[in-house]
């Protein structure tokens, strides 16, 4: 970046001779404007930003030295260089006690003379911005420390069973209110099936990062397995603080968030405000991701549990699946039921697993039942959970349909799925993609893949890319933007993070280390 100079002379041909005394770009520095008077360069100053002055003593409606002293009120880090026609010790001596660089003679100002002028003003100014910069990132990382801080103490209070501690315990005497938001990314838990289970982690320390750009004090700790907690000081309107953090994230990290938030007194417990914010945010279970909801504390939806829903069991559900004989009309009753009573979403999956464990025993198929948890607790929104329930359970109406596919040899049909893998895996390959290949569905294939290679089908996909990673970062000379390509990462920036996550080392620390 080129420092910039303001020219100030009432001598039209002093100032373009400045200009054209020397070569600006060579030195790194752009004329930014010349003027005739002090006060026409004090707007200037006032309205773009300049580094270094040049300035003649002796002008008419603001002179030099007027000038000196209100430009430095406007930047007192601005280098000022005085010039004159005379030998004006007075003058001299009261611009430099202002703070003036140096002071050069026009009638015998040779070139190589402004020029080392110039670049020791370069040089004080490069100096000020080092000591700036350090100074920054010092108070940055205090910063940092007191946020972690922070975070680790809700933390040690959420798990806890000991007495609760209260906002003030956190923040110390604010004279206000502090806000507790939740903060849940919307499909996540689908994600997980095409990114792997460290993405969440990932998604939620960015959001973190966004978080302690946008707001200057507070934490942000990241509930494991949940979502993110926002805890911070009330100085603005918090739906307006709200609304933008969470516009910002979506647009920046391309994701959708619901959020549920809660405005409470300094002397409340953080207790309280964890559960109020977390159930306003269960409530996009019913009413749709990527909204925001504010808490209602004389009408909270959803505690962890319903007290006045009773779940049915599973004998009885068994009893309406014989009587209908209609799968879909089952359903049908229970998503109804469920929308009209709104009991904690962990009762409607309870509820929706246990549906789908008396149509697996009505069609004889009870033993696959486990291997579809997983499909209904990752569902975020009750459509998401109709969908998913409809799909399983019409493929345990036709149980033997899968069956006869692999005709009783899994491990010879999941073979022949990891060779297709390990010749897609640097494409933008899928699970669905992988069992339309072996003709089975994805929601079986996911489950006997599982069963059969022990690990996930993702979790499997990851480690094959990241094996071609390391291996291309110790045997080639390829940037990393290159290898994250041939290894089937479309993103660098997120190979990057996974990379660091998987090895504890960033693609250049685990080069450099390898091939040494």
């Amino acid at each position: 970046m080129k420092d910039q100079v303001l020219i100030v002379d009432d001598e039209p041909i002093i100032r373009n001779g400045l200009k054209n005394f020397i070569d600006w770009e060579r030195l790194g520095l752009a004329v930014e404007a010349d003027c005739a008077n002090g006060l026409a360069a004090l707007d200037i100053l006032r309205s773009r930003p300049v580094d270094i002055l040049i300035t003649d003593i002796k002008m008419p409606v603001m002179d030099g030295l007027e000038l000196t002293r209100e430009a430095l009120k406007v930047n007192p880090d601005m280098k000022i260089v005085l010039i004159s026609s005379y030998n004006e010790f007075e003058y001299v001596r009261e611009g430099m006690k202002h703070g003036a660089v140096d002071y050069l003679l026009k009638p015998t100002l040779e070139a190589e003379e402004l020029i080392a002028v110039l670049l020791r003003c370069k040089e004080m100014l490069a100096g000020r911005r080092k000591q700036a910069d350090e100074k920054n990132r010092l108070a940055e990382h205090t910063s940092l420390l007191e946020r972690k801080r922070i975070e680790q103490d809700i933390i040690r209070l959420l798990v806890s069973s000991g007495g609760g501690r209260f906002f003030v315990d956190i923040f110390g005497k604010q004279g206000g209110s502090c806000v507790c938001a939740y903060v849940a990314a919307d499909g996540l838990n689908e994600q997980r099936e095409r990114y792997g289970n460290l993405h969440a982690g990932i998604v939620y320390e960015d959001l973190q990062a966004l978080f302690y750009e946008q707001f200057r004090k507070g934490g942000a700790p990241i509930l494991p397995g949940e979502g993110l907690l926002l805890i911070y000081p009330c100085d603005e309107e918090a739906g307006l603080s709200i609304a933008r953090f969470k516009a910002r994230a979506e647009a920046e990290l391309g994701i959708s968030l619901s959020i549920g938030y809660c405005v409470l007194e300094e002397t409340e417990r953080i207790e309280t405000g964890l559960r109020r914010c977390r159930s306003a945010a269960a409530r996009r279970f019913f009413e749709g991701n990527g909204r925001i909801f504010v808490s209602e504390e004389t009408k909270e939806l959803y505690g962890e549990e319903n007290e006045g829903y009773t779940e049915m069991n599973w004998h009885a559900m068994l009893d309406q699946i014989r009587a209908e004989k209609d799968n879909e009309a089952v359903i049908d009753r229970f998503v109804t039921r469920w929308m009209r009573k709104r009991p904690a979403p962990e009762q409607v999956k309870r509820e929706a697993y246990e549906l789908l464990s008396a149509f697996a025993y009505a069609n004889g198929d009870s033993k696959t039942l486990a291997d579809f948890r997983d499909n209904v607790w990752r569902c975020d929104t009750i459509r998401q959970l109709e969908e998913q329930v409809r799909v399983l359970a019409r493929e345990m109406e036709h149980p033997n349909h899968l069956r006869l596919n692999d005709k009783g040899h899994g491990g010879q049909l999941i073979t022949k799925a990891i060779e297709y893998i390990k010749q897609h895996y640097r494409e933008d390959v899928t699970l669905q993609d992988v069992a339309d290949s072996v003709h089975v569905s994805k929601s079986y294939f996911s489950n006997l893949f599982k069963k059969q290679a022990g690990q996930n089908f993702i979790d499997y996909l990851i480690d094959l890319r990241l094996h071609e990673a390391k291996r291309l970062l110790v045997q080639d000379e390829c940037k990393i933007y290159e290898v994250a390509e041939k290894s089937g990462f479309n993103d660098v920036k997120y190979f990057s993070k996974l990379f660091k996550k998987m090895t504890r080392m960033t693609p250049v620390e685990y080069r450099e280390k390898h091939q040494q």
